[in-house]
């Protein structure tokens, strides 16, 4: 072999994408260059179309039950319980505080905060399938008060101002076109001192534009708007917000994820694809392809931000 394809054959197995891996997982081996696999995800299923009971709620689809089966029951994202609380350790919280939590998903993290420190946590959900599936969720855990997801729309957050303790959110930001308005929304929905803590997809460099990131935003439902670290400083310090902490997350992430779909690999390997989630498992698989191929090329990060809102009254008392 030449040195040439030698060095091809090392840059394919470093980079190799998430689906390449998924074929590696399910064949019980580590991915190496060249290797094939195989099981080969359906490109339709076979002999039938996919279908629900007509019974069945619309947001009960096969996408939902493969999300909560890989991040953990109640959860469409990567972080379960554990990594909830570690992240809000931040907040100190307590049964008098108020929590919103944007983006929610399927109120996982709305949830975890009400069940571990007796918090209200409204869960506000921009998709009508998550918000509905994550209100019933939590309804039927006995939650539907404390922890309610609902379906808004992030151009008009209607929420009372100066109400909310603590705002929290997701991987979330990122889908939003107009973020400079979203968070003077936000900062004007937060009660003097108040918290923000976020986690965001964001840009290496500000106004980023590569092969990978342009397949990641080509490949999601929802068109990305990512921000860089710094254009988030600009915007939350124009605020007036005092920044605490920002933290590179992507290493966490990237293990997050890859841990997460591995073990559902042995889970899948037992009982097999059902047909009725086989196009969706698809689909799954070739997202995060994208989204994991965009942060192994160094150009998308995963970032932890948190800020405070400064005592505007107590600061004009003290003069």
């Amino acid at each position: 072999m030449s040195a040439a394809r030698a060095a091809a054959a090392t840059e394919k197995t470093k980079t190799a994408d998430f689906r390449e891996r998924f074929l590696a997982w399910w064949n019980g081996h580590e991915l190496e260059a060249g290797a094939d696999s195989q099981f080969k995800l359906p490109s339709e299923a076979p002999g039938h179309s996919v279908r629900y009971d007509a019974e069945r709620p619309r947001w009960e689809t096969a996408r939902l039950k493969i999300a909560q089966e890989v991040w953990g029951e109640g959860f469409s994202s990567p972080g379960g319980e554990e990594y909830i609380l570690t992240m809000v350790k931040f907040f100190a919280l307590n049964p008098s505080m108020s929590v919103l939590d944007l983006g929610a998903g399927l109120g996982g993290a709305a949830r975890t905060m009400s069940q571990h420190f007796g918090v209200w946590v409204n869960g506000l959900e921009a998709d009508k399938d998550l918000a509905a599936a994550g209100m019933a969720i939590s309804t039927k855990a006995g939650m539907g008060k404390k922890a309610a997801i609902a379906h808004f729309t992030p151009e008009d957050l209607e929420v009372k101002q100066k109400s909310i303790d603590c705002v929290f959110s997701k991987e979330f930001f990122y889908t939003l076109a107009d973020k400079p308005a979203f968070l003077r929304a936000v900062e004007n929905v937060m009660k003097p001192r108040g918290q923000l803590l976020f986690t965001d997809y964001v840009l290496a460099g500000r106004s980023l534009n590569s092969k990978a990131i342009q397949d990641w935003i080509n490949c999601e439902s929802t068109t990305p708007h990512p921000w860089a670290v710094d254009d988030y400083k600009e915007a939350l310090e124009a605020l007036h917000l005092d920044i605490r902490v920002i933290e590179d997350h992507t290493d966490q992430f990237h293990s997050m994820v890859t841990k997460a779909w591995a073990e559902f690999i042995k889970v899948l390997k037992k009982r097999g694809v059902a047909d009725e989630d086989s196009l969706a498992l698809v689909d799954e698989v070739e997202l995060w392809a994208r989204r994991i191929k965009a942060v192994e090329s160094g150009d998308l990060k995963i970032c932890r931000i948190h800020a405070l809102k400064r005592d505007t009254n107590r600061l004009m008392s003290s003069w």
